[in-house]
Formats: structure tokens, C-alpha cells, sequence
């Protein structure tokens, strides 16, 4: 579930410092809650924060990677509950599976 800002808000300095690029560090946590700034930002943050914020800010299914080299096919590392949130990244992946059953004696079974 995704954190609000108040909820991220709780887990950074609230030092106000600035080096975020952000005027308070509660404008920094809505703009995480947005997804417009990353966690890395913040210097002043603790582990524990770190910890807690990163496992928040994780899409729910991981990466997978399917094939190799130009046939590698990327499923998942998103998270976009509605096509009009957010642009989707990977392309959709097609697979076809053939089964090979023939007797090969040429005639139709």
C-alpha cells in the first residue's frame, strides 16, 4: 500500500535542511508520495527510515526478466494500479508453445 506524505513525513529528520532541494522536509515527503523525488535525495535520513520508506516505495512484483539478448522480455517493477496513473514501461510479452507430437510418417493423426 502506498504511503501518504504524512506517513513519509514521520520517517524523515525534519532538520528542514534544504539539501533535498526541497524547502521542508515535509514538502520533500509529498513529493515522495507523488513519486516525483527519490528517497537518495535526502542525506539526513536514517537507516531506519531508510529501511522503512524503501520496502514502502518497492512495486509489489519484482522485475522478471524472460530470454536474453534482443528476446529479453521485461514483466513487472511497476507500480500502476490504473493505465491513466502512470505510462506502463515494459512492452507486453508474447510466447507461443509448440508441442511437437508428430510420429513423422507424414499422414495426419
Amino acid at each position: 500500500m502506498a504511503l501518504t506524505g504524512l506517513d513519509i513525513y514521520k520517517h524523515l529528520p525534519k532538520t528542514n535542511c534544504g539539501k533535498c532541494s526541497s524547502p521542508t522536509c515535509l514538502a520533500f515527503a509529498m513529493k515522495l508520495a507523488a513519486k516525483k523525488a527519490s528517497l537518495a535525495e535526502c542525506p539526513g535520513i536514517s537507516e531506519e527510515g531508510k529501511m522503512v520508506l524503501a520496502d514502502a516505495q518497492a512495486p509489489p512484483i519484482a522485475t522478471i526478466s524472460i530470454g536474453k539478448d534482443e528476446q529479453k522480455v521485461e514483466v513487472g517493477g511497476e507500480t500502476v494500479l490504473f493505465r491513466h496513473e502512470k505510462t506502463f514501461y515494459h512492452p507486453t510479452g508474447i510466447a507461443v508453445l509448440v508441442s511437437d507430437t508428430d510420429s513423422g510418417n507424414g499422414r495426419a493423426g
